[in-house]
Parts: C-alpha cells; sequence; structure tokens
C-alpha cells in the first residue's frame, strides 16, 4: 500500500467517525422544551356541567 492511499483510507475513516459521532450526538441530544403560553382567563363562557348518561343534543 502507498502512502498516498494510506493517507486516503485515514481520511475516510476518520471522516465516517466525524459523521457517525455527529448523528449519534443529535440523536442522543435532548429535545427542545418549549412552554405553552397559558391564557389568563378563557376567552368564551362556560356553562354548568351536565348528566354523562343523557344523550345531548349534538349527539347522532
Amino acid at each position: 500500500m502507498t502512502r498516498r492511499k494510506f493517507i486516503e483510507k485515514l481520511l475516510k475513516a476518520g471522516s465516517a467517525i466525524v459523521l457517525g459521532f455527529c448523528w449519534v450526538s443529535k440523536k442522543a441530544s435532548p429535545r427542545k422544551f418549549v412552554r405553552a403560553i397559558r391564557i389568563k382567563r378563557y376567552p368564551g363562557s362556560l356553562g354548568a356541567l351536565q348528566d354523562i348518561h343523557k344523550q345531548a343534543k349534538w349527539s347522532g
């Protein structure tokens, strides 16, 4: 094996290791946490709870 081929194989192996490390670190890193904005007050009107055993007006 010539020196040039050895260096090519060494560079290919090194780049494969670096790409593999980047892929693993991307998979293993924690996901970004997004906090939802809570509305201070519900914008609509709230009605009283109904009996769940009765059929509602909108149901089939």
